[in-house]
C-alpha cells in the first residue's frame, strides 16, 4: 500500500509599502510534501463516524480514543452512582424512620409522664385525706375514753349536780375539773371553808361528802405545803382546819381507811382521847398538826378527785359540733 500523503497550502502576500519601489510579484503557491509518520504495513481504522466527516484522519483517531475511552468508564461510574443514590435513598429511610418513631416514643412518653403526674397528685391527695382520717380517728378514740372515764367517774358518785361543775355562756357550755370555789392541786381538788360558819369534825365530813369527797388526808410534805399556804389564822390559836385525821382504836385512821404514816405535828398527842386533827397556820407547814375535841367547831378542808370531763367541754365551745 502507498504512503498517504498529508498536503499543505502556504499563501503569501505582498507587501504594499512603496508600490512604486517594489515590482508586483505574482502570487504563487508552494507546495511541500510531508510524509506521514504512520508505517505502511499498519492498517488505519476505517472511519465510519459521522462525527468523523470532514476531519483530518488523525484527528478523528484521536476522537475515538477519548470516546472508547469513556464508553469504558461510564459503566462503573454509574453503578457507582446508583449504589451512592441507593444508599442515600436507604439512609433519608432510616432517618425519616427514626423521626417517625422518635415522635410515636416521645408522644407516648408524654403521655405516660401526664398520666404519672396525675396518678402522683391523687396519689397525694389520697395521702393528705389518709392523714386527716387518721388524725379525726385519733381524736375520735380520745374523746370516746375521755367520755367513758366521764361516765364512770358519775357512776362512782353517789350523788352528782353537773351545776356544781359546769355552767353556760353564750359560746356554749364550760365545766371544770373541780366544783365551783374548789382549788384543783395536781389530780384533786381542794376545799377550805371561808366565813363564820363553822362545823364538828363530823358535820365537816358529811359536807365533803356531798360533793363525793372526804375531809382532805396528806400523803406528801407538798400537799402539806401546798394546804398550809390556803389556810389562815382566824379567831384564836386553837382554831384551824379540820382534815380527814381522826383516832379510832388508839390508832390514827384517815378517813380513806389508810392508817397514818407520815406525820407534821407540832407536838406528839396522846392517845386514847378519840381527838380529830387540826391543821393549823404555821411558819413551818411541817409541824402545822394539832389534835382536839372532835365536837369542836372549826373551819374545815375537802378533798376530791379531779373530775374528768371531755376536753371538749373544758373550753368555750358548741356542743352541736364537739370535734371542733
Amino acid at each position: 500500500m502507498e504512503e498517504e500523503l498529508c498536503y499543505s497550502t502556504v499563501s503569501f502576500k505582498s507587501f504594499d509599502n512603496d508600490k512604486s519601489a517594489v515590482p508586483e510579484y505574482v502570487e504563487s503557491a508552494l507546495y511541500a510534501e510531508v510524509k506521514g509518520g504512520i508505517s505502511a504495513s499498519k492498517n488505519l481504522p476505517e472511519i465510519t463516524a459521522p462525527e468523523c466527516s470532514g476531519l483530518p484522519a488523525c484527528d478523528c483517531i484521536d476522537a475515538s480514543e477519548e470516546k472508547s475511552m469513556k464508553s469504558s468508564i461510564s459503566p462503573a461510574y454509574r453503578r457507582a452512582a446508583v449504589i451512592l443514590g441507593l444508599l442515600c435513598f436507604l439512609l433519608f429511610a432510616v432517618l425519616t424512620a427514626l423521626s417517625i418513631f422518635s415522635y410515636i416514643y416521645r408522644s407516648k412518653y408524654n403521655n405516660i409522664q401526664a398520666q404519672f403526674t396525675k396518678e402522683r397528685d391523687a396519689n397525694l391527695l389520697l395521702q393528705a385525706e389518709k392523714e386527716m382520717l387518721e388524725q379525726d380517728r385519733a381524736r375520735l378514740k380520745t374523746l370516746s375514753e375521755q367520755m367513758n372515764s366521764t361516765l364512770d367517774a358519775i357512776l362512782q358518785k353517789s350523788s352528782f349536780s353537773p351545776q356544781q361543775y359546769c355552767h353556760s355562756r353564750e359560746e356554749g357550755l364550760q365545766c371544770s375539773s373541780c366544783p365551783q370555789n374548789w382549788i384543783q392541786n395536781g389530780s384533786s381538788c381542794y376545799f377550805f371553808s371561808t366565813g363564820d360558819d363553822w362545823k364538828t369534825w363530823e358535820q365537816s365530813q358529811e359536807y365533803c361528802l356531798m360533793y363525793g369527797g372526804q375531809l382532805t388526808d396528806i400523803d406528801s410534805v407538798e400537799e402539806q405545803a401546798f394546804i398550809n399556804q390556803h389556810i389562815k389564822y382566824y379567831y384564836d390559836k386553837y382554831h384551824g382546819y379540820w382534815i380527814g385525821l381522826s383516832e379510832k382504836k388508839n390508832k390514827w385512821i384517815w378517813t380513806t381507811g389508810a392508817i397514818l404514816n407520815m406525820t407534821f405535828w407540832i407536838e406528839i398527842p396522846y392517845q386514847g382521847y378519840k381527838y380529830c386533827v387540826l391543821s393549823m397556820p404555821s411558819d413551818n407547814p411541817m409541824k402545822s398538826w394539832t389534835s382536839n375535841s372532835c365536837s369542836m367547831k372549826s373551819k374545815w378542808i375537802c378533798e376530791v378527785e379531779a373530775f374528768p370531763w371531755p376536753s371538749f367541754l373544758k373550753i368555750h365551745q358548741n356542743l352541736s359540733d364537739p370535734l371542733k
